[in-house]
Order: structure tokens, then sequence, then C-alpha cells
């Protein structure tokens, strides 16, 4: 578990991107689309509506850990989820709060700290986008949503890899990049893998007010065994 002073600065910084701009995130066309192919630059949103296409969403849960400003949490409850979003930024709550009201979708939103964080119940989809590498104790926190996610659902998980350094830009927190065979990839063993995608020296277009640099990512979506097939 990070020391309080890191969460804290992790909200702080957080809480200052997302005041900057009315949006920090999908800043052009519909961020809400159920349809996979409207999204031909984010490879995860657009496999996880794939991979999600043929379940039913009546009964469904939705956990969305470190939502942001509720993109993937919104998109889901559009679609007929039952979403709850977690985020540690209190601005990103507000702007989830009405961006959720603008576009008529019913979101369960709670504020906390997702190492400290405790799910009630199974849920169908965990999404956990873009938050582990700002947590250095990651086992713990992917044995927690592993718990938490019912038979048959998927993990969708998102983070930085150590497959470039990381950018002078985004050192003003912490910031603990996964190797590509390291503790992420380790925990789904035994997962069907519906995804897995090592993006390497990307260049960052996705968010604004920052010098030109590169992420590599891992990127993946996990199938947890059915307990009546495993």
């Amino acid at each position: 578990m990070p020391p309080v002073s890191q969460s804290a600065d992790v909200a702080a910084y957080f809480d200052d991107l997302y005041s900057a701009e009315e949006r920090y995130w999908w800043r052009d066309g519909d961020p809400y689309s159920g349809d996979p192919n409207a999204y031909p630059t984010s490879l995860l949103t657009q496999m996880t509506l794939r991979v999600i296409r043929d379940l039913d969403p009546e009964g469904r849960r939705v956990l969305d850990l470190g939502a942001g400003e509720g993109a993937d949490s919104i998109r889901l409850a559009k679609l007929g989820y039952d979403v709850t979003a977690v985020e540690i930024s209190e601005v990103a709550v507000k702007k989830i709060e009405r961006f959720a009201a603008e576009a008529s979708a019913h979101i369960s939103i709670e504020r906390a700290d997702i190492s400290e964080y405790r799910p009630e119940g199974l849920f169908d989809v965990v999404i956990c986008n873009g938050v582990l590498h700002y947590i250095r104790d990651k086992a713990t926190i992917l044995q927690r949503l592993q718990t938490v996610t019912a038979p048959g659902g998927i993990n969708v998980v998102s983070l930085w890899s150590t497959s470039t350094a990381i950018p002078e830009c985004h050192n003003s927190v912490p910031v603990y990049c996964d190797d590509e065979d390291g503790v992420v990839t380790g925990a789904y063993q035994g997962w069907d893998m519906e995804l897995l995608y090592f993006e390497r020296g990307k260049p960052e277009s996705s968010h604004s007010g920052m010098p030109d640099h590169v992420h590599s990512h891992i990127k993946l979506i996990a199938r947890k065994p059915d307990k009546h097939t495993a």
C-alpha cells in the first residue's frame, strides 16, 4: 500500500490536471459510443466493446477503478450495465457526476484511494485503466480485483511498462512501471487472455498541455475461468 502522502500527491496531481481543461481525455468525437469501430485509435476501448458485445448487460455489474473523467463508466452505463466508478481526485469525481448527468447515464460514484478501497459483491467487468503505474504494490490490488470478479467475468487493465523511460513531464509524482513479463501479466496466468498487447514507444496524443513524449503500455483483457468449466 503506498504511503498516505503519495496517495495525496497523486490526488492533487490529477486535481490540477482535470481542473485545467474542460476535458482532459476524449476531447474529440463521441466518447460514449457503444460501437467498437468508433475507436480506431484506442485498442483497449475497441476490444473491450468487442469482448462484451454478446453479453446481456441486464443485471451485470461493472467496477471502474481510477475512472478519470468517467468515459469508460458512462459508455458502459449507457449500454445498460450497473456501473460503479471509483476515483481519487475530487475534481474528477465532480466531472464524472456532471458528464454522466449530461449523458443521461446513471453511475454510482465513490471517491476513494484504490489501494484502500474494498469493493462489495462480484462484478462482471473490472476496469483498471492507467492507474497501476502509480501504485508500488500492484500484486495486492490485482488480487483484490480478481477476487471480486465473477466467474467468466473480465478484467481490463492498462498501465505503463518499463520498455521506455518515464517522461520527465510525468515525474511530478512517483511512478512504478511494470516489466512486460512482470507482476501484472504474471497475475493472469490461468485466466483466458482475450487481449495481451505490448505497446512500445507510442507518441502521446490523448492529452494536451505537455511537451512531446512517448509511453510504452501493457494492455490486457483477461477472462476469469468459469468455475463450471475450469
